[in-house]
């Protein structure tokens, strides 16, 4: 996240309490834990219920504004020249003869020829390259359904996480639910559903009971099979980029600014090493 401290305007760093975290401090990762009654002080809106186990406070956590972040990263690539085509799916890729390159992408019953294609198309990316004979191993994380209220009095510090949710209050007030919903939770963008997780949200935060729907969402989350993004050029296309993970939103500073390299200047980057598609998934260790 520290990149994201670059843009003030799109990103803030309130710090996350991981409510039941039994996790031991990792230096890599360092956390302080809170007894319930710690917990309680920090963050007196919160219920008896979530405080009773206590929580791990990560203070170098924060969050992003999707919406202003891509409108300002879009911008910023268009003042360099980026054309941006919007409602052009794309329907497929358009191999060479030999298919060692693609020549471009078809959207729309058109072609459009490119010398590098970058594919970030989330779950999308599996069927995009199967004709090809490629497989890219990514499976969906249960789907997200996403409310965002009116704006409210202050209530929360920090950004509240478990298991099955993630509350923040954000700048201007309003506050984001995200509800991980399975095959028994709803998985629709309708009023009914706002309800639902906003209820499930007031059963962490009381208050919560008297929010109002503003905007609902609802998706699924790419997440390659063994937790860790795939990025990089394949060898079977030499000219085809892939670049999907988990984390979008969070690595998109850090991504952007390799990847830019890897495919501009050719450079292969080091630290993207162990995140190509040719590695071994079968290590399961850091899937959650």
């Amino acid at each position: 996240m520290k990149l994201w401290g670059n843009y003030p305007h799109l990103a803030v760093f309130p710090g996350a309490l991981i409510l039941d975290d039994g996790r031991s401090s990792d230096r890599n990762y360092p956390s302080s834990s809170l007894t319930q009654s710690q917990l309680s002080v920090e963050e007196p809106a919160l219920s008896d219920g979530a405080c009773q186990a206590g929580a791990r406070l990560y203070l170098q956590e924060g969050y992003a504004y999707p919406g202003p972040a891509v409108a300002y990263f879009m911008q910023e690539a268009q003042k360099h020249g980026a054309e941006l085509l919007s409602k052009h799916p794309v329907q497929s890729l358009a191999p060479a003869d030999l298919r060692k390159t693609v020549k471009g992408v078809v959207s729309n019953g058109e072609h459009y020829k490119a010398d590098v294609v970058v594919l970030a198309a989330a779950l999308g990316i599996p069927e995009l390259v199967k004709p090809l004979g490629l497989s890219v191993p990514l499976t969906a994380k249960p789907r997200t359904v996403t409310v965002i209220t009116k704006p409210m009095k202050r209530l929360l510090k920090h950004i509240v996480v478990t298991d099955q949710i993630f509350i923040v209050q954000r700048r201007d007030g309003d506050v984001m639910i995200s509800l991980y919903a399975g095959d028994d939770r709803p998985e629709e963008a309708t009023p009914e559903v706002a309800k639902q997780v906003i209820k499930a949200a007031a059963q962490l935060v009381p208050e919560l009971a008297k929010a109002e729907c503003d905007q609902i969402t609802a998706g699924l989350m790419p997440y390659p099979v063994d937790a860790h993004p795939i990025v990089g050029f394949t060898k079977e296309c030499t000219n085809l980029y892939i670049a999907v993970m988990h984390s979008g939103a969070t690595l998109a500073p850090l991504m952007g600014k390799l990847i830019a390299d890897e495919i501009v200047n050719r450079k292969e980057e080091a630290v993207l090493a162990p995140y190509r598609l040719q590695r071994d998934f079968s290590d399961l260790r850091n899937v959650y």
